[in-house]
């Protein structure tokens, strides 16, 4: 748990439930941030990893990075397969994959395959003698911290996610946020509804069924995250408080069999952007894959500033 140097005092009178806290005891909805600490939150991970590039005489060499030289440019079709007898030839100045004949190649492209590993300056140049020290160093905090009885992420270079120490099923939810970069809530820890500062981004058209129709994109804020995305942008500017009220149907199952997935519904500042639908598994940097089990809420930390507020769960029954 996140230690308790971090508290801060705020006028406002919350009764403990279950480890979490809760000021609407009575119509279910469980308080999960309580405004001044962490209480009833677990950091993912207390411990992180850093990799410092050294000279010959120890000494940190800064902008230094792991790279390849001396690679070679390989012809691969669209399964990323070499094309035998392929090369490479200039059209209209620019360097294209072409066959013995020198016609292109329809979705072939030019790669970098081979080489070897070093460490490479800023410019991109061999440093000789460099080698790269790992250190595995405490982090008590994750990067989190209390202000203003709000829970702020990405205050460090080593954020990590947290989450509630009680598990759940289905429920509904409510959390405020900024959308000032990327984060993301997790249902379940399984299930990330992105967050992010998309403000003003338009859908692209695309084809479906021969038809020309306005999509978002599955990683956009409100989606969830690479599984489906929002019917609409309801990104305000940055630095502006927005809402997501969740309805969450777990996965259903026997055994580790699942014979319904988790079903979610979003409205994302007041308007449903999300409807019921489908989540096809779980999702990147979730907590664990076990669908059919209870998970905690999670918000991811290890991406830039974000700032929560007023986040509160409703436990609803099984049905």
């Amino acid at each position: 748990m996140i230690p308790r140097k971090l508290v801060l005092p705020v006028a406002a009178l919350l009764l403990f439930v279950g480890g979490l806290q809760s000021a609407d005891k009575d119509d279910g909805w469980i308080v999960l941030f309580n405004g001044k600490d962490t209480t009833g939150w677990k950091l993912k991970s207390d411990k992180y990893t850093v990799t410092r590039f050294v000279d010959a005489e120890g000494k940190e060499i800064k902008g230094a990075k792991r790279g390849k030289l001396d690679q070679k440019d390989t012809i691969v079709d669209a399964k990323g397969k070499a094309i035998d007898g392929a090369k490479i030839a200039k059209i209209d100045g620019k360097d294209t994959p072409v066959d013995a004949d020198g016609k292109p190649i329809k979705d072939a492209k030019i790669t970098k395959t081979g080489g070897r590993d070093a460490i490479l300056s800023a410019e991109g140049k061999e440093i000789k003698d460099a080698k790269a020290v790992t250190e595995t160093m405490p982090n008590p905090t994750g990067g989190w911290k209390v202000e203003n009885m709000e829970l702020i992420c990405g205050n460090g270079p080593h954020g990590s996610d947290i989450f509630t120490e009680q598990k759940f099923i289905d429920f509904e939810l409510h959390v405020e946020f900024q959308g000032n970069s990327n984060s993301g809530v997790y249902l379940q820890g399984r299930y990330e509804i992105q967050v992010d500062n998309n403000f003003g981004e338009k859908a692209k058209v695309v084809e479906k069924d021969g038809k020309k129709v306005e999509e978002f994109r599955n990683t956009l804020c409100g989606a969830i995250y690479g599984r489906i995305a929002p019917s609409k942008n309801m990104c305000k500017p940055k630095g502006e408080w927005q809402t997501y009220d969740v309805t969450f149907r777990a996965a259903r199952g026997e055994g580790t069999k699942v014979t319904e997935k988790a079903r979610v519904t979003v409205v994302w500042n007041g308007e449903k952007v999300i409807d019921n639908a489908e989540i096809d598994g779980a999702t990147g940097s979730a907590l664990d894959g076990k669908v059919l089990e209870g998970g905690p809420l999670m918000l991811q930390g290890d991406h830039g500033k974000v700032p929560f507020r007023n986040i509160k769960i409703k436990p609803l029954n099984a049905k």
